[in-house]
């Protein structure tokens, strides 16, 4: 995607750490990056656990999902995209470093977050929906315009519903990348912004859309109205 210098692309590695119980390892999860209504690029990913590093991955990945046009002019605001690398083998973590480009805003951002103690807990506890069998193991980051972010803990299949939010806030710019230091961003990514603006430039133009902390009531709004399917817990 970038014009200018050749990145790593799909540079993943492990550290060892120390596991403190089976509620942390050996435990099937995932994670993706993705927004509501903007196109993001997930440029670094990293997990940690009790101060230690246990995973790191330059993927650019993420993205916006489909039926992006209709979700603009619809007012149809859910978190859409997730892409992610597979991370088998990786204890759940307690806390997390994402940084993903928001082509709407034309910046990158920043996100470090604490996770909850029973994390790993929380993805294990699965759930009988109508014939299926699922469970909430994919740890999901979404950033809207603005720099608004949502870290919520999300179903494998999503049939289990709702949603469940572990985290939330404003981003941080990033502005000690290497990259934005030769190139800014928008050098970097001229092809993109130029497609991203003659696709969907009129659009947000002709049906504004909120920006910031303007999100966190529409998107609690948005998982209230999910239809609760956890009702049938299987020990």
């Amino acid at each position: 995607m970038f014009k200018y210098f050749l990145t790593a692309v799909g540079l993943v590695f492990s550290l060892c750490a120390c596991s403190d119980s089976d509620k942390h390892t050996n435990v099937n999860w995932d994670y993706g990056t993705g927004s509501n209504v903007d196109i993001t690029n997930n440029t670094r990913t990293e997990f940690y656990r009790k101060g230690k590093l246990i995973y790191a991955d330059t993927y650019a990945g993420g993205g916006a999902g489909g039926l992006l046009s209709e979700r603009i002019s619809g007012q149809q605001y859910y978190w859409a995209g997730g892409g992610g690398l597979p991370i088998n083998g990786i204890d759940v973590p307690d806390k997390a470093l994402v940084e993903m480009v928001s082509l709407y805003d034309r910046k990158r951002y920043r996100i470090i977050v604490e996770l909850p103690a029973d994390l790993g807990e929380q993805m294990q506890k699965r759930y009988r929906v109508g014939g299926k069998i699922d469970q909430r193991n994919w740890l999901y980051f979404g950033l809207a315009p603005g720099g608004y972010y949502e870290v919520l803990l999300k179903a494998d299949k999503l049939v289990v519903k709702p949603d469940l939010l572990i985290n939330r806030g404003i981003a941080v710019e990033v502005n000690d990348d290497w990259r934005d230091k030769m190139i800014p961003i928008s050098k970097q990514y001229d092809a993109s912004l130029a497609e991203f603006g003659k696709k969907y430039g009129r659009l947000y133009k002709k049906h504004p859309i909120p920006t910031g902390m303007e999100w966190a009531p529409i998107m609690d709004a948005y998982r209230a109205n999910q239809q609760k399917t956890d009702q049938h817990p299987v020990n």
